[in-house]
């Protein structure tokens, strides 16, 4: 596995959970869960604008291999598995801190594809 796979992977698994979150989240939210309509609008303004960054983000990710040298993909890679643990640490500071989220098995699945995909970061760039 190449450091521009791994690259495309998380690049592809972000572009997939912009399509999720940007499309698909006012329908997962029954009645707006006592927000009402005008709650629930607002959390969709919002979901939809964190999908289409999560695309942007993906889609930058998906082409860096192809803008770069292989040098200067390994150069730009510890910068952003910093930023990469800073999204994992702040889903765990909500499931755990201030309980404000559920931790189920996608919480947990998704900790862990990321993890795993920091250390296929690392282990490629060194």
């Amino acid at each position: 596995m190449t450091l521009a796979l791994i690259y495309k992977i998380f690049g592809g698994l972000h572009m997939l959970m912009g399509v999720m979150m940007g499309l698909t989240l006012a329908g997962t939210i029954p009645d707006g869960e006592g927000w009402g309509v005008e709650g629930l609008a607002g959390i969709v303004t919002m979901a939809e604008h964190f999908g289409s960054a999560l695309l942007i983000i993906g889609f930058m990710f998906w082409m860096l291999p192809s803008w770069t040298s292989e040098a200067q993909l390994k150069k730009a890679t510890m910068p952003l598995i910093g930023a990469q643990v800073l999204l994992v640490l702040v889903p765990l500071y909500h499931a755990y801190g201030s309980r404000t989220i559920d931790t189920d098995g996608m919480f947990y699945g998704l900790i862990a594809v990321s993890l795993i995909l920091i250390g296929l970061f690392y282990s490629k760039s060194r």
